[in-house]
């Protein structure tokens, strides 16, 4: 599931700028729901397990307090340069849920999982994609196509398979 991931570069000339661009994509992750957990990545893998989001604030109040801001700084910037920071939403964990039940054929809990995904991140094309898949394995065919179609027409790594799906779908059901 891609998450909200983004590298932040400063220019000293437009440091206010900068500023309020990174107010404005705080304001608009928290509109969007809630991002709980952190990721950090080494060239596109986990490194160690998701941290509490409050965990690594705290974390860098404390590292401001006791090292300094230049400290900080020199720091952030230099672990940033080769780790990813990934922040995981919350409509994730539920995604990840209603696998769960679905691979243990819990449909009723699964689709119940993947529409509050849904509620917290409205249009997240995971959870789109699994409630896609879900309808088509329950024989709901117009509500399987609707959801691979919006995923379909986004850049997600689930949209080939969303596109697959619907491929397979318009050539009708399988002769035995």
């Amino acid at each position: 599931m891609p998450n909200e991931t983004w590298r932040w570069q400063i220019d000293p000339d437009k440091l206010d700028d900068a500023l309020g661009d990174l107010g404005e994509r705080a304001r608009r992750l928290v509109s969007e729901g809630r991002y709980t957990k952190v990721r950090l990545k080494y060239r596109g893998k986990p490194i160690v397990p998701d941290i509490p989001l409050a965990a690594l604030v705290a974390a860098e109040g404390l590292s401001l307090a006791l090292a300094g801001p230049l400290r900080l700084l020199v720091v952030n910037l230099g672990m940033k340069a080769f780790i990813d920071v990934e922040l995981v939403h919350e409509a994730d964990e539920k995604v990840r849920e209603g696998q769960e039940h679905f691979a243990v054929g819990e449909v009723d809990a699964a689709e119940a999982a993947y529409k509050q995904a849904l509620a917290m991140k409205a249009e997240d094309p995971g959870a789109l994609y699994h409630l896609g898949v879900l309808y088509r394995v329950t024989g709901r065919r117009d509500d399987a196509v609707r959801c691979f179609e919006k995923v379909a027409a986004t850049d997600h790594p689930d949209a080939p398979r969303a596109k697959e799906a619907l491929e397979r779908m318009s050539r009708g059901p399988r002769t035995l």
